[in-house]
């Protein structure tokens, strides 16, 4: 071979540079320039903890060795083929195709310098490139074996919204392994009318950045559906801070929503009929749009105590409920009706003038007295009487209830089961 230590011009490189070596035909190895240390190529033993790692391969070698070598060293070592003569670009390009990095012939120890000094350089930036690829995997592996330990579910997605990855709790609650969810979008895994909600609070976060927090239902991995807090924070790029995704947290409020209803429901609903409270009946009245006639019944049960006396208290309770189901069949959205206390229920008819509110109140007098109550196999026939007033400009639901009340008072000395108008 030859030598091309003496002449070459190239500076040798700033850290020693391991060089393999193969020829098949036992041509001697080159003399390398200061820096460079070349070992024999034996691909039953790859070098393996060189600084800086560069193959030197004859190209007279057989094409199956030839390919089978590149193939295994072209991804961590800097390939360069040497020629007797440099081919024409048909062959030279079949060559760097196969993995080759460079072509360069032995009868030119300055060219081979050269290459062998791109080789370190380029070889060095791969080695420091893999020193990062390496600490980036521990530092995400370290996070995501971190996440993973989080009860709470955690996703992260690109700006185009499509999941980039998630911890265990994800892929419990919606029943996907993460290698599915991972490039996958919200319609991937959710219904789509729930995808629909999950997209639009995405894209609007992304494009106003912030965090962003709100509630919404999501299909648990058993079909369930649950309802949830979302956490989301938009992520930037690092350099240009530019919007590039956002990693979002859910919290299971299910179990809390279902005690806030509850105790919403106790707060303005009666214990036994269900029905509003009074004080919730005051609420909405208060809401009740005043730009409409607004008419108020007061309706009582006839004889209510003799009922108790007779059947016993359980059959007037159940009588009251089965009147507030006969309410709730008879009184649409925006009309409302409450438990006064006792045996006694206000009803407020929005948009119902007098006439109106009257042929509403005799519709309910004659349908509780042609449906009688089912107690322990007997029916209970009962009857009630109805007063009813209309609100004047700018008066108060309290004071229109006491002039339905009155009407209700006349409607019983006139012998109940009876409609009675102020």
């Amino acid at each position: 071979m030859f030598d091309i230590g003496a002449d070459s011009k190239a500076a040798p490189p700033d850290k020693a540079v391991s060089v393999g070596y193969y020829a098949p035909d036992g041509k001697r190895p080159p003399v390398l320039p200061r820096g460079y240390h070349l070992h024999p190529f034996d691909l039953s033993k790859p070098q393996e903890g060189a600084a800086f790692q560069i193959c030197l391969l004859e190209e007279n070698a057989p094409d199956g060795l030839r390919l089978e070598l590149l193939s295994r060293v072209e991804d961590q070592w800097y390939v360069i083929v040497l020629v007797e003569e440099v081919p024409g670009a048909e062959r030279q390009m079949r060559l760097l195709s196969g993995g080759a990095d460079e072509v360069v012939s032995s009868r030119d120890p300055a060219q081979l310098a050269l290459a062998l000094k791109r080789g370190a350089g380029i070889a060095e930036k791969q080695a420091r490139l893999r020193r990062r690829c390496q600490d980036l995997a521990v530092e995400r592996d370290n996070l995501q074996a971190a996440i993973d330990n989080l009860p709470s579910p955690i996703f992260f997605k690109n700006r185009a919204g499509i999941y980039s990855g998630c911890n265990k709790a994800f892929e419990g609650f919606i029943g996907l392994p993460a290698a599915k969810v991972r490039g996958s979008s919200v319609y991937d895994v959710a219904p789509q009318e729930l995808a629909k909600v999950y997209e639009e609070a995405d894209e609007a976060l992304m494009r106003e950045g912030g965090i962003q927090i709100y509630d919404a239902e999501v299909r648990f991995a058993t079909g369930e559906y649950r309802t949830v807090t979302f956490h989301k924070a938009v992520t930037r790029d690092s350099e240009s801070g530019e919007v590039n995704g956002l990693a979002g947290a859910m919290l299971d409020i299910t179990e809390r929503k279902k005690l806030e209803d509850q105790l919403t429901r106790a707060a303005e609903r009666d214990d036994l009929t269900e029905a509003y409270n009074r004080r919730r009946f005051f609420e909405l009245a208060a809401e009740a749009d005043r730009s409409v006639p607004l008419s108020v019944l007061v309706l009582d049960v006839d004889y209510f105590k003799l009922l108790n006396d007779r059947h016993g208290h359980a059959c007037g309770d159940t009588a009251l409920c089965h009147l507030v189901s006969l309410l709730d069949t008879m009184l649409d959205h925006p009309h409302v009706f409450a438990r006064a206390g006792g045996e006694e229920f206000y009803i407020l008819l929005e948009d119902c003038d007098p006439e109106e509110a009257f042929q509403l109140a005799e519709r309910i007098r004659a349908t509780v007295e042609a449906t009688p109550h089912q107690h322990e196999d007997k029916e209970i026939p009962l009857r009630v009487s109805i007063g009813v007033a209309t609100a004047g400009k700018n008066e108060a639901v309290n004071q229109v209830i006491v002039r339905a009340d009155d009407a209700l008072y006349r409607a019983k000395q006139a012998g109940r089961n009876r409609v009675c108008a102020d």
